[in-house]
């Protein structure tokens, strides 16, 4: 019995050596959640991970590596990993991230030609590249089935389900049909372990992925925290169609005091544009506002996304599509503004989970016409009309397990629990103090409110966003 234990000391003490030599490697302190994680996939155990924005998905599979390498010593080679991932921005924010790192060899498919022949040529520790790449690409797949792959992660899983679209879609009418065909990847490498990452994750979407990839319930460790961030209140109001009657406020604010970082999220390039030319056209100071979508010049995103990284970035205001942010540190931004909510619950989340990432106060606005709510689905049109607790009715669509941590209503929740607030001590954040939300919830119980529920229309042109319809070679595809 006394051997046993000495055994088991003996693992535990070599166990937390290691991860102390990788952590002094990345110069961070492991929470809990990314402790779990990076034991499930040493163990080789699939791992379907849902952790909120900003947490440090990334920082596990960033480990592995190294954290092998501790353990395998010179006896063996190292295996690679491989990250399935969905937008070239992401990418090149993780590489740019990780070529700090001493003695981790990093590249994506795509950057360059001298880095796709390193890949080929097994020189790189860390693969990133898209789904059409890794198994849309006969050449590529033949690639990468000669190297030693021990783990597949694919990071913003749930764009399996809702870029890959549903199993009864047509092929041909989905955004980009190879997301459906990641689980491929595994014949090329069995015996690779699993690794799921997301911010959000639905009943639905959860067993979409797990089909895809070929994975049962008993296979999976399923680490998760809730999707819910509580110091972002959730504010809703509903405006006139127009740019300008929707955006004076923030023009005068502009004009006459110092504006905090605020991200305004679009649904489609269009209307980015429109917001754009309206604001750069009032604001006294041009260079306070940026924008960025899939037709942005590659330059002008590295300019956007490093002042997104900078607390004293001279850009105030970025209006942008959803190809902004997943994945992308934004740093020091506690205000954002959806121009139209986005079409399905999962999206919301994401958006909203761009900003408050250092845990301050900070607020998400939804600015919403009645145009903008006819081509939402039915989810988001309950979120826009609650009549209770915003955050409730939002986190109800995600997996049980998410959820069941929601603390009791109050003023910080959302615009409705602050008007039901007793308190006293309510504090509004800078960007609720610009658009004076409180007084949004007495209007639209006011305003008679003609949205019907008819049928969804979609104008394919006001949609050629990121989200749905971007452009496959700016992701560079």
């Amino acid at each position: 019995m006394k051997m046993l234990v000495s055994l088991s000391s003996s693992i535990y003490q070599s166990k937390m050596a290691s991860y102390e030599k990788v952590v002094q490697l990345f110069k961070v302190e492991l929470k809990d959640k990314q402790k779990e994680i990076l034991d499930s996939i040493l163990g080789k155990r699939h791992t379907l991970a849902v952790l909120p924005t900003g947490y440090g998905k990334s920082l596990p599979y960033q480990m592995f590596v190294p954290a092998m390498r501790e353990r395998l010593g010179e006896r063996e080679e190292t295996p690679k990993v491989v990250v399935c991932c969905p937008l070239v921005a992401l990418m090149e924010d993780q590489v740019n991230r990780l070529n700090g790192v001493a003695g981790l060899r990093v590249e994506y498919k795509g950057n360059s030609a001298e880095g796709d022949e390193r890949i080929k040529a097994g020189d790189v520790d860390i693969i990133f590249a898209s789904p059409e790449a890794l198994v849309g690409d006969p050449q590529w797949r033949s690639y990468i089935q000669k190297l030693n792959v021990g783990l597949l992660v694919i990071d913003e899983f749930h764009t399996i389900a809702t870029w890959g679209g549903d199993e009864t879609d047509e092929e041909e009418v989905v955004f980009r049909r190879w997301f459906r065909h990641v689980g491929e990847f595994r014949t090329l490498h069995p015996s690779a372990t699993v690794l799921a990452l997301s911010a959000t994750c639905t009943t639905k979407i959860k067993n979409r992925v797990m089909k895809v990839m070929c994975l049962k319930s008993s296979d999976i460790n399923f680490v998760s925290v809730s999707p819910d961030k509580p110091n972002i209140k959730l504010c809703v109001k509903k405006i006139d169609h127009d740019i300008a009657s929707a955006m004076y406020w923030l023009v005068s604010a502009g004009n006459s005091s110092i504006l905090p970082k605020i991200l305004i999220y679009c649904k489609s390039i269009a209307d980015v544009a429109n917001v754009f030319h309206y604001l750069h056209s009032e604001l006294d100071n041009k260079s306070q506002i940026e924008m960025f979508h899939s037709e942005t010049p590659s330059e002008k995103k590295k300019f956007i996304i490093e002042q997104l990284s900078r607390s004293d970035s001279e850009v105030k205001i970025i209006v942008a599509t959803s190809a902004l942010g997943m994945g992308i540190d934004i740093a020091c931004c506690h205000s954002v503004i959806l121009y139209g909510p986005p079409t399905s619950i999962v999206d919301f989340v994401q958006e909203l989970g761009r900003v408050g990432r250092d845990g301050q106060p900070s607020s998400a606005i939804i600015l919403y016409s009645s145009q903008h709510k006819r081509r939402v689905d039915k989810d988001v049109r309950q979120f826009l009309d609650s009549k209770d607790c915003r955050r409730r009715n939002l986190l109800s669509h995600f997996l049980e397990e998410l959820t069941n941590c929601i603390q009791n209503d109050s003023h910080v929740c959302c615009d409705i629990c602050e008007v039901k607030c007793n308190c006293g001590r309510c504090e509004k954040t800078e960007l609720e103090t610009l658009l004076e939300i409180n007084e949004c919830v007495e209007c639209e119980d006011v305003v008679e409110d003609s949205d019907t529920d008819t049928d969804l229309y979609y104008n394919e042109d006001e949609l050629s966003d990121d989200g749905f319809y971007a452009s496959l070679d700016d992701m560079g595809i």
